[in-house]
């Protein structure tokens, strides 16, 4: 017995689509003709034009017509083809969801694998600036777009972490360094969804590559997002490193009026410094300091560094003292357990493992990124687990945006609140989307 050829099939299959496809646009052609007639324009010739779809690569012709100079191509508007550009939006789409998974290389294996269509490491690169420059669009669209009223989140308690995510960068080839992602996450708690799962309520996210533009931005998205009255409890988590401070979630909490405000020093990131701390010192003494911490136990913390200070026996080893022992008498107030505090544990903490989407992608095998895709990236791996990377390239947003920046005197600029009272400035608006796109 003949053994089934499944590639073969799915061959023929993808041939026929293409044949389907070729006459659904000859009968499109056709059908708009009188339509663009009527318009007033005129069909001088057709031409040939070769794209990569989900089904292949197709080259069809169409018919261009004119008017007064200008030249319209009906098929390449209703596929949403820009001029030079060999790539449909929905296999360049579905290149930008690869991308937050896997290496730019990667991602054109596997769509030449799936598809039998060639995606080269460079074609990855202009969807992810394509994919930056929609973000930057979207972003400005907030300001052309009507105000409608939205239910706000409504909670008892409003949790925010902040942290940063080091990733390596290379800008053009030169010094290699390390990127400082600034990553915020605001929730109403914890609840479990199964056998040891749980789930963060109400999660919103920003990630973004400047700490003060995260911030206001953070303030921007509680504001508009969350119901915050003087009842409300705000709970803030941090590894009370730079751009995290106790200060920056106490500016937070006065901005919003809250009266009751408990900051919390990162768990995980306390726990690591203390071992980093103690290391070379006797176990017992990292053990009396973690009970200190417990038992928020502040006379115990005192006697603790006294006696690791008597072990001291070099100058390296007395700034490291200095430097851990002064920041754990600074920050102890923020060691107190949640239910010292009468506040539930669970949604505490939880930054680390919201890094971990972000991590997991872009950190380690090597990688290096330039400081556009890398935040680039970042923004796309948060939208593709929130669901919502699709209505980055083909949400109503997009039309919407475009009606209002074909107008030469509206700009984003322009119809900001005069009273806006932020302290930074959006990116300009970027056009012509076939550059990014020209073959060479």
């Amino acid at each position: 017995m003949k053994q089934f050829d499944e590639l073969r099939f799915s061959s023929q299959e993808q041939e026929k689509t293409k044949q389907n496809f070729l006459q659904h646009i000859a009968q499109y052609d056709e059908s708009i003709s009188s339509s663009m007639r009527s318009k007033g324009y005129r069909c001088k010739n057709q031409a040939e034009r070769t794209v990569a779809f989900t089904f292949g690569e197709v080259t069809f012709s169409r018919k261009r017509w004119y008017k007064n100079g200008e030249c319209r191509i009906p098929v390449d508007e209703m596929l949403g083809l820009e001029k030079n550009v060999r790539h449909s939006q929905e296999l360049l789409y579905q290149a930008a969801v690869l991308a937050t998974k896997l290496p730019y290389r990667q991602v054109g294996e596997t769509i030449e694998m799936v598809y039998n269509v060639t995606v080269t490491k460079d074609t990855v690169n202009k969807v992810v600036k394509l994919a930056n420059q929609l973000l930057e669009e979207k972003d400005d669209y907030r300001f052309f777009k009507e105000e409608k009223k939205i239910e706000k989140i409504k909670a008892d308690i409003i949790y925010i972490e902040g942290d940063g995510v080091y990733v390596k960068t290379t800008e053009d080839g030169s010094e290699k360094k390390n990127m400082d992602l600034s990553h915020f996450v605001v929730h109403t708690g914890s609840k479990q969804i199964g056998p040891n799962r749980f789930e963060l309520e109400n999660k919103k996210e920003l990630i973004r590559l400047d700490n003060r533009l995260a911030r206001r931005e953070l303030l921007d998205l509680l504001e508009n997002e969350y119901e915050i009255t003087n009842e409300t409890v705000l709970v803030t988590n941090s590894d009370c490193g730079k751009g995290y401070t106790p200060h920056v979630f106490t500016e937070i909490a006065k901005s919003f009026n809250v009266k009751r405000h408990e900051h919390f020093w990162d768990e995980y990131h306390l726990n690591k410094e203390i071992k980093e701390f103690t290391k070379s010192y006797p176990r017992e003494l990292r053990e009396d300091l973690f009970q200190a911490i417990r038992e928020h136990n502040k006379k115990l913390l005192s006697r603790s560094l006294d006696t690791i200070e008597s072990f001291v026996s070099s100058e390296e080893g007395q700034e490291k003292f200095e430097y851990y022992s002064s920041r754990l008498i600074r920050n102890f107030q923020y060691t107190k357990p949640a239910e010292m505090r009468g506040l539930p544990k669970s949604g505490i903490g939880i930054m680390e493992s919201q890094h971990r989407k972000i991590t997991y992608r872009m950190k380690h095998r090597g990688m290096y990124w330039t400081s556009e895709g890398g935040i680039a990236v970042a923004n796309m791996i948060l939208l593709e687990r929130e669901g919502k990377l699709r209505d980055l390239f083909f949400g109503e947003w997009k039309r919407d945006y475009d009606k209002y920046t074909s107008l030469d005197h509206i700009s984003a600029d322009s119809v900001r609140p005069k009273n806006d009272s932020k302290d930074y400035k959006l990116p300009r608006l970027h056009k012509n989307i076939e550059k990014i796109f020209k073959m060479k």
